[in-house]
């Protein structure tokens, strides 16, 4: 009787070693894949600013007299005669970058391979010291900067500015005539009035006439001042080297 029971004992943890073996063996349901154990945030994609849309054909300020020089920035010699030129110290590796696309002229922050954005000023230039009275006027569209101007009688590291500050910043006034000279700015002349607009097209216009200069914005004075330090010099156009700043239609006429 007791070997009938050790017999029936024997046999039933059998079965139970057999189950646990099978059970330990199966495969995992596929409805419990493992979780993994750092989940990463989705990123979302990096904002695109978009192209500027191409400059109205009556983007700039009529003007009457000689025409010195004009330029719409369209095919591949738009920037001959042109030059571009770093207005405060800047190292070689992060000198402003102007490039010429799709029909305009923008500055687009520094040199490779860094392309890293910069706040130091830059300017386009054209003309040379024999250029004495004359206007030069530009459309412009700030796609994200927050700085733009017009230079004239540039000669030397000294010149004349117009320059506009954009709408949304604290910085006032938002126009100044202002004379750079070896380095040290002077302001002439202000305006406390509102500055421009980004991501639409204005017009910004400088005149130098003897020992007057002008300043014009969207076909209307801003600023009138007087002063003869600087007589003549090259023109240009104006920004920081932040990049997104585009410029079309420029031209430079004579009284």
């Amino acid at each position: 009787m007791k070997q009938s029971r050790s017999s029936l004992l024997i046999a039933a943890l059998t079965v139970l070693l057999l189950a646990s073996a099978l059970a330990l063996s199966a495969p995992t349901s596929s409805s419990q894949t493992e979780e993994p154990i750092l989940i990463l945030p989705t990123v979302p994609p990096t904002p695109t600013v978009p192209p500027a849309p191409p400059a109205p054909a009556d983007v700039t300020a009529p003007q009457s007299g000689a025409t010195l020089a004009t330029a719409s920035f369209e095919g591949s010699d738009a920037l001959n005669g042109w030059r571009i030129v770093d207005l405060e110290e800047a190292p070689a590796e992060r000198r402003a970058l102007w490039v010429v696309v799709d029909g305009v002229l923008r500055q687009d922050r520094t040199v490779p391979p860094l392309r890293d954005p910069s706040i130091h000023e830059t300017a386009a230039l054209i003309g040379d010291a024999s250029w004495s009275d004359y206007t030069i006027s530009a459309g412009f569209y700030d796609q994200d900067n927050a700085n733009v101007g017009l230079i004239a009688r540039y000669q030397d590291g000294s010149y004349y500015r117009y320059r506009i500050i954009r709408n949304g910043y604290e910085d006032r006034p938002k126009h100044q005539i202002e004379r750079v000279s070896d380095g040290t700015v002077t302001l002439l002349a202000s305006l406390d009035a509102p500055g421009y607009e980004p991501r639409r097209w204005n017009t910004i216009m400088f005149s130098v006439n003897g020992d007057r200069l002008q300043a014009f914005f969207n076909g209307q004075m801003t600023i009138e001042t007087r002063d003869a330090r600087l007589t003549s010099g090259a023109a240009g156009l104006y920004t920081r080297a932040i990049g997104g700043m585009v410029f079309d239609t420029v031209t430079i006429t004579q009284p």
